[in-house]
């Protein structure tokens, strides 16, 4: 079953809403009263009033607290979404990378109100088609660039600009496959020198470095467990001699896999 979209809540005063683990990044609407927002990596609290918005990334847990009776509408985000607005959203990115790692909030204008006064309708008639609740997505994002200035949507969408959400799944979703980093851009759609560019303003590394580090956390990982031989591990990763896998070994683990084996073995004694 699709997770929807678009929701529609009006809630008590004091209502508490936390979310632990959530996949997509969701954007709030504050239709009417107002709220508390705190992140649970942090002791810093956003207030947010009606009409208003802001935007919660899909890596930090959070809590919401309401401060007076609050009509909400949320905004789940497909990663997929991020992906088909790409262009427009790098345009966005600011020169210098300078924004603030904080919540920003955007105040709601008036076409943005009529906007989501008409979506309260269709989610409040049960309106059903998922197709057409992406559009509204999409229509959104158009309202978004039309009338507010690049600035301010920079600021809006940092977690999303700034961290690169799409390019780093489609990344790690990929590079285990992938034998060099040209077959690796090859596999996320971006030239050699593009995925490069790209990539060390990410990950703030080269990626090849970057893959290696990975190769190594796996083959650490399969060394640690004990179920296969040395020589299946070098063969799974396609080393060209088992040589070739010890010295790998020694350069990013800080020994020999009969090493790395050998001291495994003596702790679980």
């Amino acid at each position: 079953m699709q997770q929807k979209i678009w929701e529609s809540f009006i809630f008590p005063k004091g209502h508490h809403v936390g979310m632990q683990q959530f996949h997509n990044p969701m954007i709030f609407f504050v239709i009417t009263g107002s709220v508390c927002f705190k992140r649970n990596d942090t002791e810093e609290t956003h207030t947010v009033f009606s009409h208003e918005m802001f935007m919660v990334q899909s890596d930090n847990s959070f809590e919401i607290i309401l401060l007076e009776q609050t009509h909400l509408i949320i905004c789940h985000v497909p990663s997929e979404s991020w992906f088909a607005e790409q262009k427009w959203i790098e345009e966005l990115i600011p020169d210098n990378n300078n924004v603030a790692e904080e919540i920003f909030k955007l105040t709601l204008n008036k076409v943005i109100i009529h906007y989501l006064y008409l979506l309260n309708l269709y989610i409040k008639g049960e309106f059903h088609s998922q197709h057409f609740f992406e559009l509204k997505l999409q229509e959104l994002f158009f309202l978004l660039l039309h009338y507010y200035p690049k600035s301010y949507l920079a600021q809006f969408l940092q977690h999303i600009i700034l961290k690169d959400m799409q390019f780093k799944k489609l990344v790690t979703a990929n590079y285990l496959q992938a034998k060099n980093v040209q077959e690796l851009a090859k596999s996320v759609n971006y030239s050699t020198s593009g995925f490069i560019k790209k990539f060390r303003r990410c990950f703030n590394e080269s990626p090849y470095r970057w893959m290696q580090k990975q190769k190594a956390k796996q083959i650490s990982v399969e060394i640690h467990h004990g179920i296969k031989s040395l020589q299946e591990i070098a063969n799974e990763y396609k080393f060209s001699s088992y040589q070739h896998f010890s010295v790998f070994c020694k350069v990013q683990l800080g020994a020999p896999p009969t090493v790395i084996l050998e001291n495994n073995r003596i702790k679980k004694q």
